[in-house]
C-alpha cells in the first residue's frame, strides 16, 4: 500500500498565535518500504504520523493513501481503513488495564464483528508471532514493559494490516526490550508490511532502511 502526500500543513492556534506543526511536508512511501521519521520533540512528526495514520487531517496540502484521496473520504471509510489496512503502536502501549492480553488483542477484531471462535485464533496467532502465547491471560499489570509492547504489536497485527505505524515504540523500553521489538517490526517488514517509526533516537532510526529527518515541521533530509 502506497503512501504519498503532497505539502502538507498543519495549523494550530495556541494564546491566539497560529503555530505551523507541518509547514510543507512532502514525502513518498512505497509498498513494502521500512522508513523512520525522525526529529526531536515538537518537530512534528506525531501530527505528521496522525495524518499518515487518517487520525487527523491537514489544514492543506494532500494526502493519497493506496492511491485514494483522503480528503474526499468519509468518516465512515476513514474508520474502516484504520481498523483494517493500518495497525497502530504507541510509546505508551495503550492496552486496557481490566483485559487480559489475549482480549486486548481481541479488541479490534471485535470491532470488526469477526465471531468470537475465529477472533480468538488470530489472536492466539498474533500472540504467538511475538513469542507471548505463554502470556495470553495476564493482564497489562502482570507484565514487563517490553512484553506490554509486544501485546501491542500483537494487537497492531491481528487484522493483517498492510501498514503497520509505531510511534517512539521503544521510548519507555530498556534496551533489550527495545531491541525485541524492532527485531519483530524488522520481521513484519520482511514479511511485506509497510513499516512507518516515528522516533527522536538516532540508534533506533538507523533500523530503518530509509530515514527522513523532520524539523520544525519541515523535513530537511
Amino acid at each position: 500500500m502506497s503512501i504519498k502526500a503532497t505539502e502538507l500543513c498543519k495549523n494550530y492556534m495556541v494564546g491566539g498565535q497560529r503555530v505551523a506543526a507541518l509547514d510543507g511536508v512532502s514525502l513518498e512511501v512505497g509498498d513494502g518500504e521500512y522508513v523512520t521519521v525522525v526529529g526531536a520533540s515538537g518537530s512534528g512528526k506525531t501530527t505528521l504520523m496522525n495524518i499518515l495514520g487518517c487520525l487527523d487531517l491537514p489544514t492543506s496540502g494532500s494526502y493519497f493513501l493506496d492511491g485514494d484521496d483522503v480528503s474526499t473520504l468519509t468518516d465512515e471509510e476513514l474508520s474502516e481503513i484504520r481498523s483494517v489496512k493500518i495497525g497502530f503502536i504507541f510509546q505508551s502501549f495503550n492496552l486496557i488495564e481490566g483485559l487480559t492480553a489475549l482480549e486486548n488483542v481481541e479488541l479490534p477484531l471485535l470491532y470488526r464483528h469477526v465471531p468470537k471462535k475465529r477472533r480468538r485464533e488470530i489472536a492466539l496467532e498474533a500472540l504467538e508471532s511475538v513469542s507471548l502465547s505463554d502470556r495470553a491471560l495476564h493482564r497489562p499489570s502482570e507484565m514487563s514493559g517490553g512484553q506490554q509492547q509486544r501485546v501491542a504489536i500483537a494487537r497492531a497485527i491481528a487484522a493483517n494490516p498492510s501498514i503497520i505505524l509505531a510511534d517512539e515504540p521503544c521510548g519507555n523500553l530498556d534496551s533489550r526490550s527495545g531491541r525485541e521489538v524492532l527485531d519483530i517490526l524488522s520481521s513484519l517488514n520482511q514479511s511485506g508490511k509497510t513499516i512507518i517509526m516515528i522516533t527522536h533516537n538516532e540508534q533506533t532510526a538507523a533500523e530503518a532502511k530509509r530515514l527522513i529527518r523532520i524539523s520544525d515541521g519541515k523535513i530537511c533530509s
